[in-house]
């Protein structure tokens, strides 16, 4: 049984279907004239079909809707090779759209046509936006959540982890260096005689003066309490003995003034130099550190000892 076929609704069909295409579709001839465009055209830049076919896009549009709408027909008639140009155009009922129009080659017989077809990417440019905002809000937010896990809660310097993980390439890049152990002298009298909010006062201050006195290569991380290291890469061992003196007389130079009361402050001080040649083991350093400060304090503190 055969079925009967109405060639020339067949032929019409292919038409018809295009003008029912949300996406606008135009056709131009081999000088870039309109050939034809579907109803989405029409009604996306408000002309007529009619009045616009065998005419060029400067005969119709703005300059600046030609120079987007018009950019690579040439290219695609000449080469055969799709063209896809981003524009912005405006929708009577949307305002402004972002679009990409696709632009090929197409021959039928002898004929040579430039067939394009615009896709309204608004949305999806928005999205992509709205994701690009979201990445770099979450990679603001993972750097942040890095600084806290590497940073100690109450002064903000580099906390006893971070201080394990930097310092020994640190001090491998440099050659040698020091570490400097300092701890409060009499801390705990500082907390007795005026509150645990001197105290806390007193460690920020403590921080904000050493800080000031290292160098911008070194930094300083809080090992717990009153306890602090100094960790200074390529510091030869005259400069050590330097940076720890320095440390020492800016601190007891400069008392903490909590709500109008002046706090005397001290620190003792155990610092080692070591090159890299002679084995990088921080545990050993910190070790070492620990013992001149042990004999610093012995001294009498407010003092320093060098290894």
């Amino acid at each position: 049984m055969s079925e009967h076929v109405d060639h020339s609704l067949a032929a019409e069909l292919p038409i018809a279907v295009l003008d029912v295409l949300p996406n606008p579709v135009l056709v131009k001839d081999h000088e870039t004239r309109y050939v034809w465009v579907n109803e989405a055209f029409e009604r996306l830049f408000q002309v007529d079909r009619r009045e616009l076919a065998g005419r060029l896009d400067k005969d119709v549009f703005t300059d600046r809707q030609v120079a987007q709408c018009n950019g690579g027909d040439l290219r695609v008639l000449e080469t055969g090779r799709t063209d896809e140009a981003y524009e912005t155009v405006v929708d009577p009922d949307l305002g402004d759209r972002e679009t990409i129009t696709r632009k090929s080659r197409l021959e039928l017989g002898e004929a040579v046509y430039l067939v394009g077809v615009m896709h309204d990417v608004t949305e999806l440019s928005r999205i992509n936006e709205k994701l690009a905002d979201t990445t770099a809000a979450l990679a603001s937010q993972a750097e942040e959540l890095r600084t806290l896990a590497a940073s100690d809660s109450l002064t903000k310097c580099m906390n006893r982890r971070a201080l394990f993980e930097s310092a020994p390439r640190a001090f491998r890049q440099r050659g040698e260096g020091a570490v400097v152990l300092l701890d409060l002298d009499f801390f705990k009298a500082v907390n007795d005689a005026h509150g645990h909010a001197a105290g806390d006062a007193a460690l920020v201050h403590f921080v904000e003066v050493v800080t000031e006195v290292l160098r911008t290569s070194d930094w300083l991380a809080r090992l717990g309490g009153e306890e602090f290291v100094a960790v200074l890469p390529g510091a030869s061992a005259a400069h050590t003995a330097v940076i720890a003196e320095r440390i020492r007389a800016a601190v007891e130079a400069t008392p903490l003034d909590h709500e109008g009361v002046m706090i005397p402050l001290t620190v003792s001080a155990g610092a080692v130099h070591r090159s890299v040649d002679d084995g990088l083991d921080l545990d050993d350093w910190m070790a070492e550190a620990d013992r001149c400060l042990y004999e610093a304090k012995s001294n009498g503190r407010n003092g320093f000892v060098v290894s």
